[in-house]
């Protein structure tokens, strides 16, 4: 067995234990009675069973928090003692819709219909990392459209400071040819995220509009050999949520040596029209937690995670507003990109400001996932479809309520 340390407090510390790919955190300590809610959350709710990627300095149990032991963690574990004891409300994950150019046209795209003239230049987007990490970001991600267009996005990544937060890279692969991944590797980018949307290069090409599944699968295997984590995004709709679907892409996930295949839910917004048939039903989400829950019991291949399990009202509820904060290529700043709602744009507001404005909104006060709460399908959702076909996304708040 080898124990990782996370945390070490004041009349406490926690460790993370790990033995044949499967781990459990303890804490020890006259104060670990204190935080064992901690401890609980994480053996309870992420799959410890299986650990994404681990070596003997390291482990990291999912994508979605930094590695154990790091600086970016301990500023996490900071976090939930601040919410729990100091009922404060730190920033905990900046996402950077870093452009809306793509080279895919991609059927659930959410940012289609979103303003992209007038991209936030480099010296912007630092300003707001900076702000960000002063809120208690300990996670940046770079994403779009697509990422690896933008000139600057080796800069970028290099400007993070890796002892307050873990970068991560949200791409279709695309360009990632090894000389472009090795100059990610360079710039110490700690998680790559390619997107698959069928374990089927025929589906998955045409679905995107590109020729693109190779090249994403090449991706990963050249970043294998860096040091970075390795992820396969890849959004569940009710058209590859089947079992037969599921084994494929865990079975291509395998082949190509990922650390993490990581299911996230379709949600409507962008190109996917609000209809039921568009929507994971009941049995869809049972199927995949049965199926990450069988791939975990196995000894090797890829750790299966489910990100928006972690939503759930139960767990941590929803992240939008609440942990994290979106900004749009040209500025806009919003809870999440399931609710592009804008609360003020970063050349006119602070991010401190709007973070606080947020979190005053009944609407992201709620434990349960805003894009699923009725008052804002009735009252807000029509909002956001006008700004898609005026290409005019995301719809201010304040516009959005005038509507109601």
């Amino acid at each position: 067995m080898k124990s990782y340390s996370v945390y070490n407090g004041l009349g406490f510390d926690i460790s993370l234990e790990v033995e044949n790919n499967e781990a459990n955190m303890v804490s020890k300590g006259i104060f670990s009675p204190i935080i064992d809610y901690i401890t609980e959350g994480f053996n309870q709710h992420a799959s410890l069973d299986k650990v994404a990627k681990s070596d003997p300095e390291r482990v990291y149990i999912t994508s979605m928090v930094p590695a154990v032991p790091s600086k970016p963690f301990d500023r996490l574990v900071k976090n939930q003692l601040k919410r729990k004891f100091l009922k404060r409300r730190p920033l905990e994950s900046l996402m950077l819709l870093t452009t809306n150019r793509c080279q895919c046209d991609c059927n659930h795209c959410i940012v289609h219909g979103m303003e992209g003239e007038n991209e936030l230049t480099t010296a912007e987007m630092k300003e707001i990392i900076d702000e960000a990490i002063d809120l208690g970001a300990y996670h940046i991600s770079f994403e779009g459209g697509e990422p690896t267009l933008r000139d600057d996005i080796f800069e970028l990544i290099d400007y993070v400071d890796k002892d307050k937060a873990s970068t991560h890279l949200i791409s279709n692969g695309y360009k990632l040819d090894r000389d472009f991944i090795d100059r990610l590797n360079e710039k110490n980018l700690n998680c790559l995220h390619v997107s698959l949307d069928s374990p089927y290069k025929k589906d998955h090409n045409e679905f995107r509009g590109l020729e693109v599944f190779e090249k994403a699968s090449n991706a990963v295997k050249y970043a294998k050999e860096s040091d970075m984590l390795t992820v396969v995004e890849y959004t569940a709709n009710p058209s590859n949520s089947s079992i037969d679907h599921l084994r494929d892409i865990y079975k291509h996930c395998n082949e190509i040596n990922v650390d993490e295949l990581l299911i996230d839910e379709v949600v409507p917004g962008g190109k996917w029209e609000y209809k039921e048939e568009n929507l994971l039903s009941k049995e869809d989400y049972q199927r995949i937690s049965k199926f990450k829950e069988k791939m975990n019991s196995k000894d090797t291949g890829p750790k299966v995670s489910t990100s928006y399990s972690y939503r759930k009202p139960e767990i941590m509820g929803c992240y939008g507003g609440r942990r994290w904060m979106w900004v749009s290529p040209n500025g806009e700043l919003l809870p999440c990109f399931h609710t592009p709602l804008s609360f003020g744009n970063y050349r006119e507001n602070s991010l401190s400001e709007v973070w606080k404005k947020m979190g005053s909104h009944h609407l992201f006060k709620r434990k349960k996932c805003t894009w699923k709460d009725s008052e804002y399908r009735e009252n807000y959702y029509p909002c956001i479809q006008k700004a898609v076909k005026e290409d005019s996304q995301p719809c201010s708040i304040s516009e959005a309520e005038k509507l109601e």
